[in-house]
């Protein structure tokens, strides 16, 4: 529908249909973060444990690990459109089983459903190649990379407002309203999309990645409640890590499930990308969990629960405004200049927060750093995995930055988590702010292996 011509503007229902996607993703991004803060609250009306109800946000990180790649190679196989237009509404009941759940069994099966929300960001990227014109398609990543993540972001500080206000069903309720209405738009606007259905879908190879994440999510987010967690959380890792390599083994072979042959000439640039992700990703969340905990603890500001919540939205902000510009940024600073200048913010922002008096302009500040930076890092990256991808490969090839992305917030928070929790108090929350410190470096670190010019693969499949 989008024309490919330099001056092609977008036409008023292409429009119509990037604000859908943008809704999409958007309103499935807002569930994955929303059970974090709210365990204790969903074990109070349940009458059960915070550690049972972990299990609420295991179910939907894993399945989101697990889907993400299979759904995207689906949409690239058999039409993006048919297979969002099918997928939002399987979300969407997930969100209703949510809303009206009697008991924890219930609640658990219903976000495992929501986990499909993984594989949205993959199908609205591809999509956005297909109907917005060349020259802009930059810009769209950018939106839809930010929406995902100040949308991840957003959730997890609307939760307790949501909690305090309307109890627990409105974590449910709010996403499903935003779903319901992004499905009719999308209904009503999105163009029909050509079918490949010529590419295998590789399940072997997407279940090892699933796998991996599922094993390293497992003995992040549930080590400690394992039997014999000095043995078991080891094996987990350990497993992860093995089926996450066999799995990239994979992307060396002929019969590569996401790029084709050409685009694993540029192996280093799809590692640097992912790695930016899976350490950017750690990093943000980090924050999120060391940062609110810092200002509610008795040695930390000892303020409120609503203040903690309060002091991310600046961040919230920063990752919703600036992602759109990392598309305006590299055409004056180029893929790499535009990935470092992020990374650098990033890491800027937690060396203020680690080094700086812990007071709240400083917080406030570093934290809109990080969120900022992050953000631009993030679009940098889906936009390699993108340029490295065929034209009918988008979705398949932009699943595991996202994947890898999700990986990284699990780790980060449960690390943040763990080390808050653990670590001795006169020095948990500094080593809680070095440990994102030294992730954001990580990122730089990443960002300076990205290539400066880049050229779209052409599909040999």
């Amino acid at each position: 529908m989008g024309d490919d011509t330099a001056t092609a503007r977008l036409a008023p229902r292409s429009l119509v249909a990037v604000a859908g996607l943008v809704l999409a993703t958007a309103g499935t991004a807002l569930p994955l973060s929303m059970a974090a803060p709210t365990l204790s609250a969903q074990a109070d009306r349940y009458g059960t444990t915070t550690a049972d109800t972990t299990w609420v946000l295991t179910a939907t990180l894993i399945v989101a690990t697990v889907s993400a790649p299979v759904i995207a190679r689906l949409g690239d196989n058999h039409s993006p459109r048919r297979v969002l237009l099918s997928i939002l509404p399987v979300i969407a009941l997930g969100l209703f089983l949510a809303g009206t759940a009697t008991g924890l069994t219930q609640l658990i099966l219903a976000r495992a459903l929501q986990g499909l929300s993984g594989g949205v960001l993959p199908l609205a990227l591809s999509l956005t190649q297909r109907i917005v014109p060349p020259h802009r398609r930059t810009l769209w990543v950018g939106i839809l990379a930010s929406t995902f993540a100040s949308g991840t972001a957003l959730g997890a500080v609307l939760a307790g407002v949501l909690v305090d206000a309307y109890g627990t069903p409105a974590l449910a309720w709010v996403p499903l309203i935003i779903v319901a209405v992004a499905e009719v738009v999308l209904v009503v606007s999105l163009p029909h999309t050509p079918t490949s259905g010529s590419r295998r879908l590789y399940l072997r190879a997407s279940l090892a990645l699933g796998a991996g994440g599922v094993a390293l999510l497992l003995a992040i987010t549930e080590g400690a409640k394992l039997p014999y967690p000095f043995a078991t959380v080891p094996l987990l890792i350990v497993t992860g890590l093995l089926a996450l390599a066999g799995w990239a083994r994979t992307q060396y072979r002929r019969d590569t499930p996401l790029w084709n042959r050409a685009a694993l000439r540029r192996r280093s640039a799809l590692i640097a990308a992912h790695i930016m992700a899976l350490l950017g990703g750690a990093a943000l969340f980090g924050m999120f969990v060391s940062l609110p905990a810092f200002v509610e603890a008795s040695d930390g500001l000892d303020l409120s629960i609503v203040i903690g919540g309060a002091l991310l939205l600046p961040a919230t902000a920063a990752i919703a405004a600036v992602g759109p510009l990392a598309g305006f940024l590299r055409r004056g600073l180029g893929r790499r200049g535009t990935a470092l200048l992020g990374a650098i913010t990033a890491a800027a922002g937690a060396s203020l927060q680690w080094i700086a008096p812990h007071e709240i302009p400083v917080l406030l500040a570093g934290s809109t750093l990080l969120g900022a930076g992050v953000a631009v890092t993030f679009a940098a990256a889906l936009t390699v995995s993108i340029e490295l991808a065929s034209a009918d490969d988008v979705a398949g090839a932009s699943a595991p930055n996202i994947v890898a992305r999700q990986l990284g917030g699990a780790l980060g928070a449960g690390t943040a988590g763990a080390v808050i929790a653990l670590a001795s108090s006169s020095t948990r929350f500094d080593t809680a702010f070095g440990i994102i410190t030294i992730l954001a470096a990580g990122v730089v670190v990443a960002a300076v292996g990205l290539p400066r010019h880049l050229s779209r693969v052409r599909s040999t499949e």
